[in-house]
């Protein structure tokens, strides 16, 4: 199975030293304050267009996060809002349903990953020397809730050819640009892939809120 290597760095200060966030407790009546006068500016490029499939350009999120493990391979796990990568063990496998208003247009896969308090509201924590892979899966298929496991995973497909060298709190990455594709004979196509990491813990809420967070598809 091949995989491309993501190579995430810290910015500014961090760069230094592992990053280990995390906005799990109640915020404090000055936090709340501070947060109320702060205008939240997501990364550049990190906006998504509407989510109305028949005004495109429009945007999809993950119908299906499912964690696999490679030291629990044949363990099947529950689908999640909160995908988790471990080092050379846990792997979150995200599946996204192509509508057939977006059959011969071009989709964008993107990793949109605000800063935390700064930049979004949305929990994660970011543990590690950054190196992540991007495991792209077949064409029309995907994982598949209580079937999908590590030593069971989706058919093999083609991996994006040109991945992005960093993957950091701030940013929004381009993973892929290509085809939506023809369809398969129905009113949607799935197209999935896994992210893992030789040296990073990862978890974080897929969402919208403040400013998006996680893997998301720009049809236009």
């Amino acid at each position: 199975m091949k995989s491309l290597t993501l190579f995430a760095t810290l910015l500014g200060a961090v760069a230094a030293s592992p990053l280990s966030v995390v906005s799990s407790r109640p915020l404090t009546d000055l936090e709340e304050r501070s947060l109320e006068e702060r205008t939240f500016r997501c990364p550049a490029n990190g906006n998504l267009p509407g989510s109305n499939p028949n005004k495109p350009p429009f945007y999809i999120s993950p119908s299906l996060l499912l964690p696999i493990s490679a030291k629990r391979p044949n363990q099947k796990f529950p689908a999640t809002l909160t995908p988790k990568i471990t080092p050379n063990d846990f792997c979150t496998i995200f599946n996204l349903e192509i509508p057939a208003q977006g059959f011969l247009k071009t989709c964008t896969l993107e990793f949109l990953f605000p800063r935390l308090l700064t930049q979004t509201l949305n929990p994660y924590t970011y543990i590690g020397g950054g190196h992540f892979t991007f495991t792209g899966y077949a064409y029309g298929s995907g994982a598949v809730e209580g079937q999908t496991t590590y030593a069971n995973p989706p058919p093999a497909g083609p991996n994006p050819p040109t991945p992005p060298a960093v993957l950091a709190p701030g940013n929004a990455y381009t993973i892929n640009v290509g085809s939506c594709g023809p369809g398969i004979g129905g009113s949607s196509v799935t197209v999935s892939g896994a992210l893992c990491s030789t040296d990073t813990s990862f978890e974080y809420l897929q969402s919208t809120a403040t400013c998006p967070l996680g893997f998301f598809v720009v049809i236009s």
